[in-house]
């Protein structure tokens, strides 16, 4: 009988605490299914489109293979713009502008990898590529231009150099020296890299000279 009457007390107490705080719980609960549902969700479109992505890039890449590059710029700009700022984007556009260096297309290439600086996942690539581009292009400024302030520590070396051949050609020696000596102090670090330090010094000893050519001619 006292059992009876605890358990009639508890279940009136779970009563009054379920209509007190029943929909707070409900909603809470809800959220919190929502809240999972969403991630579970977001995961699986997320590698849905990784997939996809990853399907037109194959594609792009055996329609370079076969030579057919109107079918790959079709390709480039469908990845591009249904999926932008993706891996896959950035490996895309890098693809096909490396094809058209290749067939002697150097300005359609340097748009492509102009767009792909945006693209955080081949940035700092795209920026290498392109001052390739501009320098044998004769635009210096250019280069100059697309570089930023900072520059991450493992593309330092390769990014002032190439800063520096810009400066070279627009005649501002110090700055190039400046940048040469940066990349110099880089490569330096890694003693794999001895024939790029080779190079570096023989442009510095270049430099040098023209540096002193030009303050004997002010004398």
């Amino acid at each position: 009988m006292r059992d009876d009457l605890e358990q009639q007390e508890q279940m009136q107490n779970l009563k009054a605490f379920w209509k007190a705080n029943g929909k707070w719980i409900t909603s809470s609960l809800l959220i919190l299914f929502l809240i999972v549902g969403s991630i579970n969700g977001w995961k699986l479109w997320n590698n849905y489109n990784k997939e996809k992505a990853s399907k037109i890039l194959t594609n792009l890449d055996k329609n370079i293979e076969a030579q057919n590059t109107d079918i790959a710029l079709r390709l480039y700009q469908e990845i591009s713009e249904d999926y932008p700022n993706t891996l896959q984007a950035g490996l895309a556009g890098l693809l096909i502008a490396k094809s058209l260096i290749s067939d002697g297309q150097r300005d359609k290439a340097a748009s492509i990898l102009g767009e792909l600086i945006k693209n955080p996942e081949v940035k700092w690539l795209a920026i290498i590529r392109l001052s390739n581009i501009l320098l044998d292009l004769n635009r210096p400024g250019e280069v100059i231009e697309i570089i930023p302030q900072i520059i991450p520590d493992h593309w330092v070396g390769i990014v002032v150099d190439r800063r520096g051949d810009a400066f070279a050609i627009l005649g501002d020696f110090e700055s190039a020296k400046r940048d040469w000596l940066r990349a110099l102090s880089f490569y330096n670090e890694n003693p794999s890299n001895r024939d790029i330090t080779r190079f570096i010094s023989r442009k510095l000893a270049t430099i040098d000279a023209s540096i002193r050519e030009l303050k004997a001619k002010e004398e």
